[in-house]
């Protein structure tokens, strides 16, 4: 009889396992699925995908070498500026991803589409994700391209191969928290005008409220003030120090600021999509 009663709770144990692990594939494949989707409206857009993944690298070519003839080296403590500009590029690219990435999600919201991917037996929480998977392979792709493009401007990588992947990763982390917060709005607005005219009133004083082009120490007080509250400044800061000096403390430091930043960014984002799909569709 004991025998027979472990042998039954076993067999129980390894239901529960094989049930989870059978969820675990289906979540993934739900993902999948959906970045797919965003992948197809993507490629079949040739000329916004030619842009998208163009602008940034040409940006930094045009204007970091036209710029930098009128930069004192003295105040950005570099004679390279546009290896100084660069961290500037990612991020002004990472800010203008999440506002686009969250634009598709307005739409589908203003159109019907999410009530009918609510009605789908799917995770919730696959609908949030997928954007993320497809705006992190997305912004990817552009910073390589920005970086393929600074190396052939001769911009050598201070902290070498192990800190371009650190950039990477600062760059995926910085995309994850400014997507979920454009997602948050776009889920808090009503119309797709009052996100135009906030994301926009927003995104490009973010960009220069930071230390992307100029140092924080040639700022006026308030300005500098207000860059040492922006989390831009802490990836830009990073990210620099990898390209031009390679490895410091700083780098940690600007990571734990940057995790915190995600951590309540994508709170926001499960708050805002829970108050707008809680009593949508059940």
């Amino acid at each position: 009889m004991v025998d027979e009663a472990v042998a039954r709770e076993r067999r129980e144990m390894g239901d529960d396992v094989t049930t989870w692990t059978d969820a675990r594939r289906g979540w993934v494949q739900e993902v999948m699925a959906l970045a797919r989707r965003w992948y197809l409206q993507l490629i079949r857009d040739r000329l916004n995908l030619a842009f998208s993944l163009t602008q940034p690298a040409i940006w930094l070519a045009f204007f970091g070498s036209a710029v930098g003839r009128a930069i004192d080296s003295e105040v950005i403590g570099t004679s390279d500026y546009i290896g100084f500009m660069l961290p500037g590029v990612i991020a002004f690219t990472v800010v203008t991803n999440a506002m686009t990435g969250a634009m598709p999600l307005l739409w589908d919201k203003e159109v019907g589409y999410l009530d009918k991917l609510l009605a789908k037996p799917i995770a919730r929480s696959s609908l949030i994700v997928s954007r993320f998977v497809f705006q992190f392979g997305l912004g990817t792709a552009q910073v390589i391209l920005v970086f393929a493009m600074a190396v052939a401007i001769t911009v050598e990588v201070a902290s070498g191969p192990l800190g371009a992947l650190a950039i990477l990763a600062i760059a995926g982390l910085l995309s994850m928290s400014f997507t979920a917060l454009f997602m948050a709005l776009a889920y808090r607005v009503p119309t797709h005008g009052t996100f135009f005219a906030v994301s926009g009133f927003v995104s490009l004083p973010l960009v220069f409220l930071s230390n992307a082009f100029v140092p924080t120490d040639a700022m006026p007080d308030w300005m500098r003030w207000i860059a040492q509250l922006n989390p831009l400044t802490y990836a830009i800061e990073a990210m620099r120090n990898l390209v031009l000096d390679g490895w410091s403390g700083d780098v940690a430091g600007a990571l734990l600021v940057l995790a915190l930043f995600a951590a309540g960014s994508l709170a926001l984002a499960t708050y805002e999509f829970v108050r707008h799909t809680g009593e949508r569709v059940r």
